[in-house]
């Protein structure tokens, strides 16, 4: 299959596809609200879909995660290009994001990052230049390193280290119009209440970006983890890094031209 190379380009978090989210900075003297509670609601899409986080080989590269619900395995967003939340427990290079058709395999759209920041979370929010998501169709996305270590020996040690999970798009006019309608403070809970995780993990790091005081949203961010159906307990100390994560080398490629 061809492939259609595009220039990497660095991403606006502020511009991310659903402007209903937008995170608005507060007027001069005007204080910063608090969040008000997330409680996530997982939508029942029957059996949860298999999912992965291997290692060939035990210890190589720290811990990566694709943040998502470790125990559907999969999430659901209203956004044509959504936004991904990837955690790594140390820096690392050549990391690979791929997005495929969960029920072909066709890789829809590959690209690899120099380097990422850690420990910490960073955010990719999938550009222009990509496939928009179509409504109801489920689409596995990936995150994968190459890894390298010495043994006490000093014996070289390779192996792939991969994480991955589901994401569906859904369409709602009339939860857009209540996003509309909602105030900044409002969208993670009116989000999290309709099953919408990607969306929701969106918000809350990008609000702990733009204001890293907030006093509760650590609480907020660990109810979330905490879910029955999360269980991303590894990711409980963990705080947003990198707003927009950006492909420093290689270009992207969209292999459904």
């Amino acid at each position: 299959m061809a492939k259609h190379l595009y220039l990497a380009r660095w991403l606006s978090l502020f511009a991310a596809p659903i402007t209903t989210l937008s995170l608005l900075t507060p007027a001069m003297g005007q204080s910063v609200l608090e969040p008000a509670a997330v409680n996530y609601n997982p939508p029942n899409r029957g059996a949860p879909s298999q999912t992965r986080n291997a290692l060939s080989r035990a210890g190589l590269c720290g811990d990566l995660t694709a943040v998502q619900p470790s125990q559907t395995n999969w999430g659901e967003t209203l956004d044509a290009r959504p936004t991904f939340a990837i955690y790594v427990s140390e820096p690392a290079t050549d990391l690979t994001f791929e997005l495929k058709d969960e029920s072909s395999g066709e890789i829809v759209y590959q690209t690899l990052f120099d380097q990422v920041s850690g420990p910490g979370i960073s955010l990719y929010t999938l550009p222009d230049t990509a496939p928009a998501l179509d409504v109801d169709r489920s689409y596995r996305w990936q995150v994968s390193l190459e890894c390298e270590q010495f043994s006490t020996l000093r014996v070289p040690q390779r192996g792939t280290k991969l994480s991955d999970g589901v994401i569906v798009r859904r369409a709602s006019d009339e939860l857009q119009i209540a996003l509309a309608n909602a105030t900044d403070i409002e969208k993670p809970s009116l989000l999290a209440a309709n099953g919408l995780w990607y969306d929701t993990v969106h918000v809350l790091l990008t609000w702990r970006l733009t204001f890293p005081e907030t006093e509760t949203w650590t609480e907020q961010w660990q109810g979330l983890l905490t879910h029955p159906m999360v269980q991303l307990d590894n990711l409980l100390d963990a705080t947003p890094i990198d707003c927009c994560l950006a492909t420093d080398g290689p270009a992207e490629e969209n292999r459904t031209q």
